[in-house]
This record gives C-alpha cells, structure tokens and sequence, in this order.
C-alpha cells in the first residue's frame, strides 16, 4: 500500500477498510506460519525422540522467551516510530530509527548470548529443570543462546519492513528458515534420508544455524530495499533526542515482556513441580501451547497490522481514523477466529496425537486445548487491542492490564487451583483462562473510555529529522 493510499483511509468505506487490512495481515500471517513450522517441527520432532525432549524444547522455548523482553521492548518502539514517521513523511527521521533500533538490538542479542552462554546451570537450577531431563536441557538451553542473536535480527527485521508496509520480503526470508529448519530436525535430529541422526544436538543447532542466517539474509535486504542507509547512521546527538521516544514506547514495553515472560516461566515451574505427573503435564503445556501459537497466528497478524495503520494513520494526525481501524480490526479478528476455535473443538484429542505419542501427554494436551479453546474471544482481543495501543506508543496501558492479569489473577489462581485444590495441571489451565478475561476487558475498557491516541509523536516534531 503506498502513503497515497493509506492518506484516503479516512474517507475510504468499510469494504475498502477491511481490503487494507486483508492486504498487510495475510503476508504477516503467512510468516508467522513459517515461525510456527519452525517451533512445531522442533516438538514433533522431539517427540519421536522421546518426551524428556519435548519436556526440555518447552522449558527452554520459554527462557528464550524471557531474554527477548528486550528485544519486543525494542520493536514496540521501533514500529511506533517508523510507523508513525513514514506516516507523517519524514523519510529521514525513519531511516535514522531503523539504525538505532538495528544498533541497539543486535547489540542487545549479542551480549545477552555471550553472557547466558557461560551461566548454563544457575539458569536450569532456577527453572527448577527436573533431573532426568537436565543432560537434553542444557543441549537446548547451549545452542538456543547462540541463536539469539539471529532471534533479536529477524525480529527486528520484520518490523523495520512491516513498519514499511513492506511484508513480502520477510515472508520470504521466513520461508527460507522454516525449510532449512524441516531439513536439519528431520535429517539431522531423526537421520531421515541416511544422514547422521544427532538427536536433541541435531534439532537445537539446525534451529541455530537457520534463524542466523535468516537474520543476515533480512539485514542486508533492509540495505537494498534504503531503509538501512548512510542516513541510518545519526549523529550522536539526534541518537540522544531520537532514543527519547522509542524509550517512551519501549519502556512500558520492555516492562511488559519481563513480566510476561517470567510470569510464564513461574507458570511453568507452578506446572513442573505440581503433585502427581509432573513431567507429563510438563510436556502437555508445551504440546498445547504449541497449538495455540498455530490458532493465534491470525490474531498475532491482525496485532502486528494494527500497529502499522493505527502508526500511520497517528503520523498523519487522523486520530479519527486510527480509532475506526482499531474497532474494525478488533471485531474482525475476535469474530472470525471464534468461528475457528469453535471449528477445532471436536479435533482436539486429533491435535493432541498429531504432536505427541505418549498417552499420558495427549491427555494432558487435550486439558490444556480445552480451557485454550474457550478462551478465544478474550486472548484474541488482547493481542489485537496490545497492537492497536502499540501503534499509537500508548504501551503503558498494556503494561497494567497484562501485568494485573499474569501476577494478580494467573500466578496465584495457578498455584491455588494446581496444588492445593484440583492439584492437577487442569488447575493451572483454569487459572489461564480466568486471566484472560481480565486482561481482555481491562484493554476493551481502556480502548472506548480513555485518550490512547495521545501518545503519538506530533507530526510536526521537526527536532528529530
């Protein structure tokens, strides 16, 4: 979509609205598809290795998750700026924040890989890793910091572009990743086709290798395509007033993912050391939520495309328009994916098989989609509404409602319902979808009752051009 278009969103019509949205979602799902190839094949493959694998794949998954907090910190404001700064036509000003933000994350990643690399044990100790799968553990947790600099540069680089309205290209590059990871699980991780079989080495370094070059291939791409020029490189003191904003933005953010993330990882320790069937509920979790990254990814697409046209309809000074976007993403995406969960019900126990073999994980994965399923409505309209509020740099708003929702309600209703009353992992998946609830209508409440556009950059800013 050129800025020719995006400036008649105003005055465009429901149908017209709902073709933009299509156009930048679709793309972005299909990428998000590629992700999740990538993580299922992982699981999968794990599985046929053995569930103290599939176990480790989950924990490990979830650390990595927590040491990219700065990483979503970085490109909440990096989507907001850019988004915000092409939508206001000030090309420079949007080159400058595509290198600061490349900059500043790449060098996050780095030296979050060579620091986590030498603390391998303390990092399993704290996860509460149960012993008889702690040799597979540290093979995932060794080869998954090394790939976090590849992590944080695809990222990253799909946001520059996405910013840009730009989406073919890393649906691509991810393309790319997600066969060369199929590849080396099977061939390597199982020793299809006569290659060598590795097992948990060969699925935790093929995943490496792939994602590394995945985000070499985006960097330099983000060169061809002049959103990473010699412009890109600012003088220190632009640096100094530009970074103002994207801490602004990325601040509340990077709050938001810590407390997310490590709120994920009590869950799982709440989920490791529950009474009875520890390890298979353990795995179940991670089988499930693998599941759920396959329902979600529409709505992960419909956040990423509200951060964009909310960014730039903000940048054009057309709050009016921003809001109509908001609603119409937030409905779309709500109803359709309600008719998809509801679809999926009856196949529950299927999906389960499909992932793992060990019957003792499949009930556990069947108990975790039951309570998932549900919950549809309210956790698709969280991740959109994070999106809409993302745009607008107005992340503060989902840094209380995700934060009241994960250590008020999730955290205690967990270890409440998990290990003193049903004290099974049924408890912990009640107590994920009680929170949902809470963070949905806490975000609804914040979209139609408060100011959230006022925290868009003036498009008259000229003191960051």
């Amino acid at each position: 979509m050129t800025h020719a278009a995006l400036s008649q969103l105003g005055a465009s019509s429901g149908r017209e609205r709902l073709c933009v949205i299509a156009g930048l979602a679709c793309p972005q799902l299909l990428m998000l598809l590629c992700q999740f190839v990538v993580g299922m094949t992982d699981v999968w493959a794990g599985g046929r290795i053995g569930s103290a694998v599939q176990a480790s794949i989950g924990m490990i998954t979830q650390c990595q998750m927590m040491l990219m907090i700065l990483c979503m910190a970085t490109v909440s404001g990096a989507v907001a700026a850019v988004s915000q700064s092409l939508g206001a036509g000030r090309l420079d000003r949007a080159r400058r924040y595509v290198g600061l933000v490349c900059a500043a994350g790449l060098g996050a990643g780095l030296l979050l890989a060579l620091i986590c690399a030498g603390l391998r044990e303390p990092f399993l100790w704290l996860l509460q890793t149960p012993e008889d799968i702690m040799p597979t553990a540290s093979v995932f947790f060794n080869a998954t910091m090394w790939a976090m600099p590849g992590h944080y540069g695809m990222t990253i680089g799909a946001a520059l572009f996405r910013s840009a309205k730009s989406v073919l290209l890393p649906l691509y590059v991810g393309m790319g990743v997600a066969l060369l990871n199929v590849i080396g699980d099977l061939g390597f991780g199982l020793g299809w086709w006569g290659l060598p079989a590795f097992g948990a080495a060969g699925l935790a370094w093929t995943t490496c290798i792939s994602v590394n070059l995945g985000a070499l291939t985006l960097l330099g791409l983000l060169w061809r395509e002049r959103l990473l020029t010699r412009v890109s490189l600012p003088r220190w003191r632009w640096a100094r007033r530009g970074a103002v904003y994207l801490f602004k933005v990325g601040g509340p953010a990077l709050v938001t993912s810590a407390l997310w993330q490590t709120g994920y990882l009590v869950l799982y320790i709440i989920t490791a050391s529950l009474p009875f069937d520890s390890v298979s509920a353990l795995a179940g979790l991670t089988a499930g939520l693998r599941v759920e990254a396959l329902l979600f990814l529409p709505a992960t697409a419909f956040n990423m495309t509200a951060s964009v046209l909310v960014g730039h309809c903000l940048g054009e000074g057309n709050k009016a328009e921003a809001r109509r976007l908001a609603v119409t993403i937030l409905l779309v995406g709500c109803v359709s994916m309600s008719i998809v969960g509801a679809c999926l019900w009856p196949l529950r126990s299927l999906l389960a098989a499909f992932i793992t073999p060990d019957p003792s994980v499949q009930e556990a994965t069947v108990a975790y989609l039951s309570y998932n399923f549900a919950s549809v409505p309210f956790t698709v309209a969280s991740v959109i509404l994070a999106g809409v509020f993302n745009g607008a740099g107005a992340t503060v708003y989902p840094m209380w409602a995700f934060s009241i929702a994960i250590w008020l309600v999730r955290l205690p209703l967990a270890w409440l319902f998990g290990h003193r009353l049903w004290m099974t992992a049924s408890g912990v998946f009640m107590a994920m979808l009680v929170s949902q609830v809470v963070q949905s209508l806490t975000l609804a409440w914040v979209l139609l009752r408060r100011d959230w556009t006022r925290f868009a950059m003036r498009r008259t800013a000229v003191h960051h051009d």
